[in-house]
């Protein structure tokens, strides 16, 4: 586990983070981590995909309860503020905590050379399970360079403690 996984649970960080998901169901609920003077903070915000949808289904054809647009605003206060970004988190309601192809294509970019690189350098993202408006777990991934892909760090239980063994999972990625 790295330093940051387990700062996240010796903090008690994922119980706030899964209140701050839960009342989003059955939608995608987001938000953020950032470090601020050496502690984490959780940034919840609002999910704007379902909004998006609604307002052109044509050019956003996935909803709430399947895909998260944050709404970029904490993240711009705290960067503007001197602050890191540690997490980006979402949840996956009824469906597990994994990093699902849709995920995975949002939190990456093509640079000039044609490699495909992460979006936010560094910054790790968590995953929800979220089951008729319970959070259940999390689990929280890091990009890998070597695969361009994103590598399982830790599995946290409904409690927010570290699990020994991975879970709750869901869907193999694709």
């Amino acid at each position: 586990m790295t330093n940051l996984a387990e700062r996240l649970a010796s903090a008690g960080l994922l119980p706030e983070i899964y209140r701050a998901v839960e009342p989003a169901y059955p939608h995608e609920g987001c938000g953020f981590v950032f470090e601020q003077d050496g502690e984490l903070v959780v940034l919840p915000t609002r999910n704007r995909a379902q909004q998006l949808h609604e307002m052109d289904p044509e050019a956003y054809p996935r909803g709430g309860a399947d895909w998260f647009e944050p709404d970029m605003k904490p993240w711009l206060r705290a960067a503007r503020a001197g602050h890191t970004p540690r997490v980006i988190f979402h949840s996956h309601p009824d469906v597990g905590a994994y990093f699902s192809k849709g995920d995975h294509d949002s939190a990456v970019v093509t640079d000039a050379d044609g490699a495909i690189v992460e979006r936010n350098p560094g910054v790790l993202h968590l995953v929800v399970s979220v089951r008729e408006g319970t959070a259940d777990g999390a689990r929280l991934f890091r990009f890998d360079a070597a695969t361009a892909s994103f590598a399982f760090v830790a599995a946290y239980d409904a409690g927010g403690a570290h699990r020994a063994t991975p879970g709750p999972e869901g869907p193999a990625p694709a």
